[in-house]
């Protein structure tokens, strides 16, 4: 079940964030358990030789509205918020935590534009980070129109599903200003439910960061219609001016969520805290 009804928490004083669900922690046997299955699937689907040198434990991907909604000051200020959190000692730790995580990125927006997508790359290193995080800083903006967000978890999906590819886990960023207006009808138009439910019968853990200075309950509207899986949560922020420090405890919280980094299975008081 979804916990519609936190309570706000404050950081520095400043803003605030909302955590409308949370959940997923698992003992370190069943994770043990849990890796082994992987690792075997993996190597009766692909062969043992290289792909369990391949699998990663956390698969991330960042989808970033880039939508009308967005103006180009507000795009940079995500990709900026994004490259800060890459390059920040505790995010670095996390990823370190975390064990083997591959990460790409990708920008989503009207169907009829497509995705913008930064591949994938393995980090092994703060470098393999930094890397990363310029790569994404150097991806200039080519799409905009309706908030599609069915066409990123798409994207996302299929990204997840490449050939070769393997992880004990499969998180998924989707950080937005709105709620899903695409037109279904036009030509490679993407409804939000099927792409969803897509990627959540994949595995995929679907985790949201609600921009809700436009929409006072967006944060709601995630947290029914958009996040799912195993430990998903919403994060919600007033504006963008909260956005670089609450993608930073995001991505700690969801890295290191079997970890003991992130909430009890069951939604509760302890779930109101990062």
């Amino acid at each position: 079940m979804r916990s519609h009804n936190a309570h706000p928490l404050k950081w520095n004083d400043d803003f605030f964030l909302r955590t409308f669900q949370c959940g997923g922690q698992m003992d370190s046997l069943l994770r043990r358990i849990g890796r082994s299955v992987s690792a075997a699937f993996c190597c009766w689907c692909f062969g043992c030789g290289t792909v369990q040198a391949a699998c990663a434990d956390v698969a991330l991907i960042p989808g970033m509205d880039a939508s009308g909604s967005i103006s180009d000051a507000e795009f940079a200020i995500q990709k900026a918020g994004y490259v800060a959190a890459l390059t920040d000692p505790v995010v670095q730790s996390a990823f370190d935590e975390a064990g083997v995580v591959d990460i790409a990125s990708l920008f989503w927006a009207d169907s009829a534009y497509g995705v913008q997508i930064v591949p994938w790359q393995r980090i092994k290193s703060s470098d393999d980070l930094s890397v990363f995080a310029s790569r994404l800083a150097a991806t200039a903006r080519k799409i905009s129109g309706n908030t599609d967000i069915g066409v990123g978890i798409l994207a996302a999906t299929e990204l997840f599903t490449e050939d070769g590819r393997c992880a004990d886990r499969m998180v998924l960023d989707i950080s937005g200003d709105g709620r899903a207006n695409a037109t279904i009808g036009r030509a490679r138009g993407v409804a939000l439910e099927p792409a969803r439910k897509q990627a959540l019968d994949l595995g995929v853990t679907i985790n949201g960061l609600a921009i809700a200075d436009k929409d006072g309950q967006l944060g709601e509207y995630y947290s029914v219609a958009v996040i799912g899986g195993i430990g998903s949560f919403v994060i919600e922020v007033d504006g963008l001016t909260a956005f670089p420090v609450a993608l930073r405890r995001k991505l700690h919280r969801e890295l290191l969520a079997l970890n003991g980094g992130g909430c009890p299975q069951m939604p509760g008081p302890d779930c109101q805290k990062f």
